[in-house]
């Protein structure tokens, strides 16, 4: 019996040997990387992150100088871009995303106006100015790195270069209204002027996509992006923060 189990264990051996070199030859190949060379995309989302910037001017009336001082809160909102990279090498990639936020805000205006009888008795004029618009757009150049798949789920970091345009509505001048013998004014309104201004910054982010197949997925991205602008109105400039935290969604496509 033992004499047996050795005979049938010699030959299950020598049958699995000879047997492994032709299942080595009939495994298929490893498929060359098959992922698009050019990938794009299509996103809505929302810049949750916040920022304010003051400003302050002077101006000339009744032979005194005046001072009025605005506090500009800019507001999270949504955002709308769109976007393309092309594959150099492996999981490397150039590209770029044009996106655009536009928020409107509410103001907070404080003017000394001078008196139209009395030297330095100026009179406090208060109010909100309402619908000051803000407009952002960015070109966010990248270099990009997509990480191995992990099956559908493709892992994509992001970072470069940003330029960003601001065009902010800012206050120019206080309206009011007065009455004998003016010892007060009661805020109307202000003139507005739209400033505007061009600052390169950086962006980074990570975008997780899920590829229903090679063409075809949708994603979600967070990024980062700042810069500092300098808006130019009336001779004199007014630097403030563009940019934030983003967070986007939408449609992946490979060709």
């Amino acid at each position: 019996m033992r004499q047996l189990t050795k005979i049938l264990l010699f030959a299950t051996l020598t049958t699995c040997a000879g047997a492994a070199p032709a299942f080595a030859q009939a495994r298929p190949a490893v498929a060359p990387n098959t992922q698009p060379r050019v990938r794009a995309m299509i996103n809505g989302g929302y810049q949750p992150s916040t920022t304010s910037f003051d400003d302050s001017f002077t101006f000339t009336l009744y032979q005194e100088t005046g001072t009025t001082e605005t506090s500009y809160p800019v507001g999270a909102g949504a955002i709308f871009e769109g976007g393309a990279a092309v594959r150099l090498w492996k999981g490397l990639a150039i590209g770029g995303v044009i996106s655009h936020l536009a928020v409107d805000s509410t103001a907070t205006v404080t003017s000394s106006e001078p008196h139209p009888f009395f030297l330095q008795r100026p009179r406090q004029v208060t109010g909100e100015a309402e619908g000051l618009s803000r407009e952002e757009t960015a070109v966010h150049f990248q270099v990009q790195y997509q990480f191995p798949p992990f099956g559908r789920l493709h892992v994509v970091l992001a970072g470069g270069p940003s330029v960003i345009d601001v065009k902010q509505t800012i206050v120019t001048d206080v309206k009011y209204t007065e009455e004998f013998p003016y010892d007060t004014a009661t805020f109307t309104g202000v003139d507005s002027k739209r400033a505007s201004g061009t600052a390169t910054g950086f962006n980074a982010g990570v975008d997780l996509q899920w590829m229903f197949n090679p063409n075809l997925g949708i994603g979600a991205l967070v990024r980062i992006t700042k810069a500092t602008v300098d808006l130019s109105v009336d001779n004199r400039t007014i630097p403030i923060d563009a940019g934030g935290t983003q967070i986007a969604a939408g449609i992946r496509i490979g060709f």
